[in-house]
């Protein structure tokens, strides 16, 4: 009698535990986020939540489309992740990049790139005049001599019209790269302080994408374009590492909506600096895929994939 009494009892715990296991699972808006038939009309960007599958981190891509239809790829991740990549686009019903763009050429940030040169009609690829000696570097230039895309390399005071409404501005780096003895040995902050700094400006709404910037970067950035950094939304420097987000960066942009994209929380104290800055702040390794999407009025609609199920991070 006891042992049956100790078995539902056990067994009632267990309910109750599975209960609030299952309450406690996020929805997943995956098929609303790549959902195609909302774009019209607007400036809309994905970040994607992107899944590792080798010892890399898995690193950014983000897909923007324009309010007249137009696509670009920011970033395509490590090599593993083509996945994921590739069923977004497809979710979208995506065939053609018109703008693939690499904002500088780590691995994390570039590995996907020749895969997606070969598996879909490509504009063009538009990266910064960095050039990396690595097998996946040499791998996606050669994909872009197979296929005959054209490569147009940005530097500092480039523009460039995404669709007919959007304009991208290149405010960082310079043009004319000096290279140091001995490189690329020792180069990752080198690399990352080389990182493409675009801004895409639709009627009143801007999104800034930061590739891996580092504070001593930013900060020199910050120094030279002031309020010109401003924009409603920033894809944050370096995954929301700590070696980035400088406050007067983090001031001068002002961003409403700040998304990092990794792999876990890089450092909570960055996220919570662009929090208590007043921005909604996401992490697509909690929060998954996050649509953010304007109509050029200066409101941004905002979705994630995944509901927070507890706010353990404020």
């Amino acid at each position: 009698m006891r042992y049956m009494r100790r078995l539902a009892l056990v067994l009632s715990v267990i309910l109750i535990l599975s209960i609030t296991v299952f309450a406690e699972q996020p929805a997943d808006r995956y098929d609303q986020i790549f959902d195609a038939t909302q774009d019209g009309g607007k400036l809309t960007a994905r970040f994607l939540k992107l899944t590792t599958r080798s010892d890399d981190k898995s690193g950014d891509s983000t897909i923007l489309t324009s309010p007249d239809g137009k696509v670009m790829v920011i970033d395509t991740g490590n090599p593993s992740t083509f996945l994921d990549i590739d069923n977004a686009l497809k979710a979208l019903g995506i065939t053609r990049i018109d703008y693939l763009v690499a904002s500088h050429p780590h691995v994390d940030h570039i590995g996907s790139m020749a895969q997606l040169i070969r598996a879909y009609e490509v504009g063009a690829v538009y990266t910064s005049e960095v050039e990396y000696p690595t097998s996946h570097y040499r791998n996606y230039m050669d994909a872009l001599a197979e296929k005959g895309t054209p490569h147009i390399t940005l530097a500092e005071g480039d523009t460039f019209m995404f669709g007919d409404d959007v304009l991208v501005e290149v405010l960082h780096p310079a043009s004319g790269i000096e290279y140091y003895e001995g490189y690329p040995d020792g180069s990752t902050q080198f690399i990352n302080n080389l990182s493409l700094l675009i801004k895409l400006t639709y009627k009143d709404s801007s999104f800034l994408f930061a590739g891996d910037l580092y504070t001593n970067a930013e900060r020199e950035i910050a120094a030279k374009y002031g309020e010109r950094l401003r924009s409603g939304v920033l894809k944050v420097p370096h995954h929301g590492a700590g070696t980035s987000s400088s406050k007067p960066f983090r001031e001068a942009v002002g961003a409403e909506v700040a998304v990092m994209m990794s792999d876990a929380i890089e450092e909570l104290r960055i996220y919570r600096n662009y929090s208590k800055a007043g921005s909604r702040t996401l992490i697509t390794s909690i929060d998954g895929a996050v649509l953010v999407a304007t109509t050029g009025d200066g409101e941004y609609t905002v979705l994630s994939q995944f509901d927070r199920v507890s706010d353990f991070l404020d």
